[in-house]
Formats: structure tokens, C-alpha cells, sequence
């Protein structure tokens, strides 16, 4: 939602929840089989299940999966309760959907978290949109900002090898090969650098590290570069000439930039730090969230290395401050990530929580997650409906949707902002904020630090021990809610960068891409895999390809074929579209999913041949 109130088609679908699938109250596995149960017997059987893990194998042994379709009480909650007991096996997906992007920030310019608000869009210059669809994806947001900016003379350029919605509305539609997006941004890098269309002031005031960036952009062989890269030489002269003459130039970034060990975030945010387009208005990163609370539930701790406020687990004042406020310091080594707490089921792990998260829907074989969750001493999961997660636990706790709580979410435009329930929950469900609030008082019956009788007073706590939501209150967030830091305004980095020495850093020795030119075809993926609340669209399985590519292979439209990478194959529809670039197909990530089991976001399709030819 935006700050005026409007909805996307997956906020308005939030309230089409079939009540006959719900779980209206707890489940105790007896017998093999999960049974109804009373509250009190389902918080006996969990406590007697974690307290039997540590006696036995300690903290470690404890797995907590969050995730960001939960409010930022909740998520501060799950990870309080996970480090109070002495682990930092805490995470949540939504960290690994835009890990590179975040870590760029975080290392080189201060947070991990978009450095502009989104009203800024309205006066930049220029609009890159990277490795994304927000037309369609962040559709409020486009509309809202993207679109009248465009109408209002600024140009949007695209950077992406699949035309979509998005595309329609750009002046600009640059379609490198997958994994090739750093050498585009790094051949505009070396184009505006040669033409010294650069921020000289900038650079030389507010960055470190610049020669020996653009001494890496002199090894650049451009010629070559644009081979590897498969982009046509005269898109990229308009797109340097666009930004030679921009004054603010802003980019978004999404999903399709990260995985495989792509360095184009850093090659993006040097080309911002080249041009001067950190700290001003209208300039700067953005990160494309693509659910309710994707930024929140990683301001709040909700990961195994980071305390709230983006702090370090090793760093021993953020530890002691939690001390004083939890009455026990957390640990200090980090912790495991979502994807090593699964691989370590039933060995390492022996227990584990997920609340509001489906860990048995992952890139990896569904027989081998169901045998890690089958491995585990203890499960319990927090969900409004059996999941597949659910299926496998030994405790199942009904939870309350979005719509029947009442809590805190941040956008992607570090916007705290606050809801309250519209309809009640069904049956004896509790909220996960109560849910954890009762466990916590029964897993720590010694301490106060489960005490809060409502979500206010947790919010007023995270906000005290969260650098970042520091003066921000309950009370006072509005109904059109606050943006971190509250004494600051929506652009960051104005006066210095949230680093050692107050300045950007530009990045060096970056590796270059290679191609391989052998017969075989990119897959690209829109959507993610067990998003709730997805467009039917996103499940369809049809195969987006070039016509040149179906006509090279005797493949006509509409007809069926066979996708395959290394011994996975999965059967689908052709849709011709000369939008889709040559040597790349498009599956939505719900039909890939077989194909993306290696743990990648682009993988090579083998084989691709119609049916009735085999």
C-alpha cells in the first residue's frame, strides 16, 4: 500500500482468503496423524521440545525461519526469542531475494535499503530499471512515481533480456545476455569516463577508491565486452549520451540482477558513484521489494548475522545494549542461513520454527526438503493454513492473516508504516505476535522480556534498540506512516555515506563475464517460487522464446516441448515473442521451478525439441 492509500491487485486479493482452508486450532502429531488440541496442551507439547533440544544438544541445535509476510513485531519477536535462547539460526527468505544488491549498499555507501523515496522519482532526469517489471510487480509505485515521471519528459531506460510491461513505457531497452549485466553498466561506466561526462567534485570529495576503479575500466576491452555482453553498440552510445547530459539520474534494481555471482549491483552503483547520483534528490538506488515486508523483516534482526539495526552479531556495544533491555546478551558468532538450516536437518539441527514461512517449498528437490523436515526431532509451524511445512510438523499453530492483525510493515522506501485488523480471526486463532509473546513467557519464565501486552509496546522496543527506527513511535507513525531515520528526510547520504570515514566506495577488480556460444538457451524467470497471493499467470506453463530461436530448432506456436538442464526436464507450450531476446527463453518461476533446483535464478536449457519428434 502507499502512502495514499492505494492497493495493487495483490493487496486487494489479501482479503479472497478461502476460510474452508483455514486452520481454526492447534494440531498435535499423535499416532503419525496431526489432532485437534487445546492451546495449552500445544504450548506444553513445544516447550517440552525445544527445552529437550537444548538439554541435549544445545542452542545451535535450534533452527527459526521468519518471513516477510510477517509484521515487524513479529519478525522482532521470532529473532529475540531465537538469540534469548542462545542462537543466531534466525532468518528469513526475503535476505537471500536481493543479498548482492543489499550488501553493496550496506558495504560501500551505509544500509542496506533504498537511499531515496519514491515521491523523488517524479523530478529525476533519467529512470534505469534493471532486472525488473515493476509495471507489473510494484504496479502503486510504477504508477504512481515512475509513470507521471516519464510523462512529465524524463527518460526510463530497461535494462533486461525479456521485453514486459515495462518495456512499453521506455525510451531505452537494453537486452544483454543473462549474468552480462555488470559489463553493460561498466562499458557506460568506461564511455563516460573516456568522454570525462563524470562528477569530477563528487569523486573527489565524496569517494574513495577511484583509481583504482577506473584503472579496472582500462582493462575493459570494449570491443569485447560488447560481444560477450550481446547488446548492440548503438543503444549503449544513447544510453552514455543520455547520462552524460542528465542531471539526477535514479536506478531500480530487482531480483533479475542478483544470483550466479553477477557483480551488477556493484557495477551500477559505481556508475551512480561516477555520475555523481548519491546523496541529492531525485538520484540514488533502489531496491525493488517484492513483498509486504521484505525490508522490515531484516531491519528488525530477522537474519543469522545482523542484530536489529543492521548491526553486527559480533559487535560487542550493539550485544550489550540488547543485554540491557532482554537481560541476556546474545551470542556472537553468526548464525546459519535459511538455506544451511534446511541442508542441516536431522543432523546439526533438530529443531526448528518457521512462522509464516513454507520452507518445504525451496529451489531443492521436494523429496530431499520433505526428508530433512522428516529428520527433525521437533517441528512447529506458525501458519493460517496446512502447509506443505505444516504437513511434516509435530505442533501446528493457527495463525492470523494480514487483514486480522494489527502491526507495522516497511516498504521499499524505508516507509514504517501501521495497520490495523479489518475482520476478525476464525475460530480460537491468535496473531503471531501472541503466539510468540506466549512461548517466549514460557521458554523464559525468569525474565520480564515477554511481558508486552500489545503490539505498540513491542514496536516502542524495537524502535529503542533499532539505530534506524530510533524516534520513531507507535503512536505517532499516522496512517500515512514514518521513513528511517525519523531526523532525517527521504533522501540519505545528503551531507556524508554511513561509513568509516564518511565517504562512498568505489569498487575494483571486478571479474568479467564470459559466453559460452555453444547451442543451448538462457532461462530467465519472472515471479518467485511459493509466492502467496500470485497471479495465476505466474503458474502458466508456457515458454516465451524468439522466433528466430523456435524456427532455428522446427518449433512452431503452441507447440509442446521439452526443457531440460542436467537431467531435469519438464514439459510446456511455445509462445513466439520477439520481445524475449535471441539465446534466451522466459518461464515463470512457477513452471521453472524443476529447473532451478540448482540454487541459480538463470540456468542452461539443454534441449529444447517438440514431443512428437523424440
Amino acid at each position: 500500500m502507499n502512502p495514499n492509500g492505494r492497493l495493487c491487485r495483490k493487496g486487494i486479493g489479501a482479503l479472497d482468503v478461502d476460510t474452508d482452508d483455514r486452520l481454526t486450532q492447534p494440531l498435535l502429531r499423535d499416532g503419525g496423524e496431526l489432532q485437534p488440541a487445546s492451546w495449552g496442551e500445544a504450548y506444553e507439547r513445544i516447550v517440552d521440545g525445544i527445552e529437550a533440544t537444548l538439554d541435549r544438544y544445545g542452542p545451535d541445535a535450534m533452527a527459526f525461519f521468519g518471513a516477510p509476510h510477517c509484521t515487524n513485531e513479529e519478525n522482532y519477536l521470532l529473532q529475540k526469542l531465537a538469540r534469548m535462547l542462545g542462537t543466531n539460526n534466525i532468518d528469513n527468505r526475503a535476505r537471500l531475494c536481493h543479498v548482492s544488491t543489499a550488501r553493496a549498499l550496506e558495504t560501500r555507501v551505509g544500509w542496506p535499503a533504498s537511499t531515496n523515496g519514491l515521491a523523488e522519482l517524479m523530478d529525476a532526469d533519467v529512470i534505469i530499471v534493471a532486472g525488473a517489471n515493476p509495471a507489473k510487480r510494484q504496479p502503486i509505485a510504477f504508477n504512481s512515481f515512475v509513470r507521471p515521471a516519464v510523462n512529465d519528459g524524463a527518460a526510463l531506460v530497461h535494462i533486461d533480456p525479456i521485453g514486459n510491461a515495462t518495456t512499453r513505457l521506455a525510451e531505452i531497452h537494453v537486452t544483454p545476455r543473462p549474468r552480462t549485466d555488470a559489463l553493460v553498466f561498466d562499458l557506460v561506466s568506461n564511455r563516460l569516463l573516456d568522454g570525462d561526462h563524470v562528477d569530477r567534485n563528487f569523486i573527489r570529495e565524496r569517494t574513495r577508491q577511484f583509481e583504482s576503479f577506473a584503472a579496472s575500466l582500462r582493462d575493459l576491452d570494449p570491443p569485447q565486452a560488447v560481444s560477450v555482453a550481446g547488446v548492440d553498440e548503438t543503444t549503449l552510445d544513447r544510453l552514455a549520451e543520455r547520462l552524460a547530459t542528465a542531471d539526477s539520474v535514479a536506478a531500480l534494481v530487482g531480483t533479475g540482477v542478483e544470483g550466479d555471482g553477477t557483480d551488477a549491483p556493484e557495477a551500477l552503483l559505481d556508475l551512480l558513484l561516477l555520475t555523481g547520483n548519491l546523496g541529492r534528490s531525485s538520484t540514488g538506488l533502489y531496491v525493488l521489494r517484492g513483498l509486504a515486508n521484505e525490508q522490515g523483516a531484516t531491519d528488525v534482526g530477522c537474519v543469522p548475522d545482523r542484530l536489529p539495526g543492521h548491526r553486527s552479531v559480533t559487535a560487542t556495544d550493539a550485544r550489550e545494549q540488547l543485554a540491557e533491555v532482554w537481560g541476556v546478551t546474545p551470542p556472537h558468532s553468526p548464525g546459519k542461513n535459511a538455506r544451511e538450516m534446511l541442508a542441516a536437518c536431522g543432523e546439526e539441527i533438530h529443531t526448528a520454527v518457521a512462522v509464516g514461512e513454507n520452507p518445504a517449498i525451496s529451489k531443492c528437490s521436494p523429496e530431499w526438503t520433505r526428508d530433512r523436515l522428516d529428520a527433525l526431532d521437533h517441528l512447529v509451524v506458525l501458519d493460517p493454513f496446512l502447509s506443505e511445512t505444516a504437513s511434516n510438523a509435530d505442533v501446528v499453530l493457527p495463525a492470523a492473516v494480514g487483514f486480522e492483525k494489527q502491526g507495522t510493515i516497511t516498504n521499499l522506501e524505508r516507509r514504517v508504516q501501521r495497520f490495523s485488523p479489518t475482520k476478525t480471526p476464525p475460530g480460537s486463532v491468535r496473531s503471531d505476535f501472541e503466539i510468540l509473546r506466549d512461548l517466549g513467557a514460557r521458554l523464559l519464565p525468569n525474565s520480564n522480556a515477554f511481558k508486552h501486552q500489545t503490539v505498540a509496546d513491542v514496536f516502542d522496543e524495537l524502535a529503542r534498540v533499532t539505530p534506524t527506527y530510533r524516534k520513531l513511535s507507535f503512536a505517532e507513525l499516522g496512517s500515512s506512516g514514518r521513513q528511517w531515520p525519523a531526523d532525517a528526510d527521504s533522501t540519505l547520504y545528503r551531507d556524508s555515506f554511513e561509513t568509516s570515514d564518511g565517504r562512498a566506495v568505489f569498487s575494483s577488480g571486478r571479474s568479467r563475464s564470459t559466453f559460452d556460444s555453444a547451442d543451448s538457451l538462457s532461462l530467465i524467470t519472472g515471479g518467485r517460487i511459493g509466492e502467496s497471493q500470485s497471479d495465476a499467470s505466474e503458474a502458466e506453463r508456457v515458454l516465451r522464446m524468439h522466433p528466430t530461436d523456435a524456427q532455428d530448432r522446427g518449433i512452431g506456436e503452441r507447440e509442446r516441448v521439452v526443457v531440460s538442464n542436467e537431467g531435469q526436464t519438464i514439459e510446456v507450450s511455445v509462445e513466439l515473442d520477439e520481445n524475449v531476446r535471441l539465446t534466451t527463453v522466459y518461464l515463470p518461476a512457477q513452471a521453472a521451478n524443476p529447473l532451478l533446483r540448482r540454487g541459480t535464478s538463470t540456468v542452461t536449457v539443454e534441449s529444447i525439441y517438440e514431443l512428437d519428434q523424440r
